[in-house]
């Protein structure tokens, strides 16, 4: 392991310690009002008392993250596969902005590898050289499909499936086993989403070929046929795959079915934890984080707006601590 990491891994370990548990959300989420909500943040190391929105509560924590990342890894590029999400929102953002007119910054999202301004600035000049390799060809796709057809879903699908398709690509350069399984599973829980949702609406074979990503735990032609012929038939594929798991917890509640795949990528990155002799620990970290930040929002949002406990109960995912 190059000696940069030694200590960065021996930093976050550290840091880990401070993280929130199950039990800190339950305890949020029972607070009797948002101040007391706060004070408990507050005390977990999060700057929440002089905070304005829930939104700037996050942004800030999630800031603190990558600055500290940042002040110990010199080539932060091996996290960019974490960061891919939002570029590829942001492409979406800005050509749906094409019909909308609405390229504000509150349809954008920070933290990407690209600057949000420079993937709407490319997309409204028709200018794609600026733009990463990885984005420039499904750019101009997007936005010539748009023109042609007005269907921002198309859209969508295109930018998705490209997005799952750049994960793969910086896996296949990394010189990491962990961030190679992370791409593989994201990729495959993502075809096993879209071929849920579009059997539930009854999508011909080709969305589906359009739609889903090659992947090598999943065998995407025949997810596309099972898929295609209905959600009885996607189930039966399912359990005959490497997450028959999924088949029950789907017929039963989407909403689970969203957990379950949440809780095994978590389960996934969890055995990175004591893994000392490489960078994986750090990328860990990361997801980790990430997937805290995700459900700090959302407890906070269903305290602020006086959300039923148990609906929100059932949307908490597993955390790293």
């Amino acid at each position: 392991m190059p000696e940069q990491y030694t200590y960065a891994v021996a930093r976050i370990h550290t840091k880990e310690s401070a993280m929130l548990s199950l039990q800190d959300l339950e305890r949020i989420l029972a607070a009797a009002d948002m101040n007391e909500a706060m004070a408990f943040l507050n005390e977990k190391g999060y700057d929440a008392l002089g905070a304005q929105t829930i939104d700037e509560i996050v942004s800030t924590e999630r800031k603190k993250m990558w600055e500290l990342i940042s002040g110990m890894v010199e080539d932060m590029s091996v996290f960019d596969i974490f960061l891919y999400e939002n570029d590829f929102h942001n492409l979406k953002a800005a050509v749906k902005s094409i019909i909308t007119k609405d390229s504000t910054d509150k349809v954008f999202v920070e933290n990407g590898t690209v600057e949000w301004k420079k993937v709407s600035e490319a997309v409204q000049k028709r200018d794609f050289s600026a733009l990463p390799e990885f984005m420039r060809d499904i750019a101009e796709k997007a936005v010539k499909t748009l023109m042609e057809t007005g269907d921002g879903g198309i859209c969508d699908v295109l930018i998705d499936r490209a997005y799952l398709e750049a994960c793969l690509g910086a896996a296949e350069k990394a010189d990491n086993n962990m961030i190679k399984r992370y791409a593989e599973l994201t990729v495959a829980l993502a075809d096993i989403r879209i071929a849920a949702r579009g059997a539930r609406l009854r999508k011909n074979k080709e969305f589906f070929k359009r739609a889903l990503a090659e992947c090598e735990s999943l065998n995407v032609s025949s997810l596309a046929d099972a898929a295609s012929k209905g959600f009885e038939d996607l189930l039966s594929y399912l359990k005959l795959t490497g997450y028959s798991d999924c088949s029950e917890i789907l017929a039963e509640s989407y909403t689970a079915f969203e957990k379950w795949c949440d809780d095994r990528l978590m389960a996934e990155i969890r055995k990175e934890k004591n893994n000392y002799f490489t960078i994986a620990p750090i990328a860990a970290y990361i997801f980790a984080k990430e997937s805290e930040l995700k459900m700090v929002g959302l407890v906070l949002t269903a305290k602020q707006n006086k959300l039923d406990e148990t609906v929100i109960r059932e949307r908490l995912r597993e955390l790293y601590v």
